[in-house]
């Protein structure tokens, strides 16, 4: 008798679907102990497809099985099929992907023990199924191309992160009066004035909030953010954000607006409850160039 030469089976019916939502974060499951395959790990919302189901149709039906969310299909694209080796032999997984403008209060998590967005940039810092991150170069891909953006009439916000000599930064506590964010930490920063350049409003609302003068050749450029001002005002909205170093300390502020307006050492940024902006500027912030220059 000659070697067997039999292939194993490839099965073919896996499929799962993420969401981008403005800021470019991706719609992520993580899996509890109970799963059967990959137990705690994070994965795309997905599963297998039922007996007659298109690709498609299966990617959307788990994503509303696991999520309760429902994407209009003319929405979704298809980034193809990845081949892997799994617990259960190897498999073609289908991949989708789809724009949105929901957030993390939106998802009823009915599978695993969360699905929130997570920041690509974070991605690999968690234990990830092996087919997810196979996919994940060509979802960050379509995310830097396809990303939904606030309208060009959404609303406007600049701020200003000081960076001391220790490389802390400057952060508000916003106390319970607010009508975005109350009790939480954030920049300082605020509407654009009418006519305003994303520059000159940054600078007049860090003067307004603490007491500090700079001069446009102070500032350096970190990015422009989408802010999820949903609760607030049912949008999406755009903030610039610009960095300064600063030779300053606590005494120089004087808190305008707030509960204290303070130096913090970025090591203890995770502990605070931050902004729904704050959340991912700040991590941004501190992973560019921009801080890497100032800091110590």
């Amino acid at each position: 008798m000659g070697p067997d030469t039999t292939q194993p089976e490839v099965r073919t019916d896996f499929v799962c679907m993420t969401l981008v939502d403005p800021r470019g974060w991706l719609l992520m499951q993580e899996r509890d102990e109970h799963a059967p395959v990959w137990p705690d790990a994070w994965c795309f919302p997905g599963g297998g497809l039922a007996p007659g189901e298109s690709p498609r149709d299966g990617a959307l039906r788990e994503l509303a099985e696991e999520t309760g969310i429902v994407v209009d299909p003319d929405l979704v694209d298809d980034l193809g099929e990845l081949e892997q080796e799994s617990p259960i032999g190897r498999f073609r997984y289908h991949v989708f992907v789809a724009p949105t403008e929901l957030g993390d209060a939106d998802v009823d998590c009915r599978e695993g023990r969360q699905i929130v967005f997570v920041d690509p940039a974070t991605v690999e810092e968690r234990p990830v199924v092996s087919s997810t991150l196979a996919a994940l170069g060509a979802v960050r891909a379509w995310a830097a191309e396809h990303t939904p953006v606030p309208p060009e009439d959404a609303r406007a916000f600049a701020g200003v992160i000081l960076v001391d000599r220790r490389g802390w930064i400057l952060m508000q506590e916003r106390d319970e009066h607010p009508r975005i964010d109350p009790e939480t930490w954030g920049l300082s920063g605020g509407h654009l004035e009418p006519g305003e350049s994303p520059a000159e409003g940054a600078l007049r609302e860090l003067e307004e909030e603490t007491g500090v003068a700079l001069s446009r050749e102070d500032l350096r450029e970190v990015g422009t953010f989408a802010n999820d001002h949903r609760e607030a005002y049912g949008t999406w909205d755009r903030m610039w954000v610009y960095a300064a170093e600063a030779d300053l300390g606590d005494a120089d502020i004087d808190c305008r607006e707030g509960r204290q307006i303070v130096f913090v050492d970025p090591a203890t940024v995770g502990d605070l409850p931050l902004t729904k902006g704050a959340t991912a500027i700040v991590p941004a912030f501190l992973r560019s160039d921009v801080y890497a220059s100032m800091a110590p």
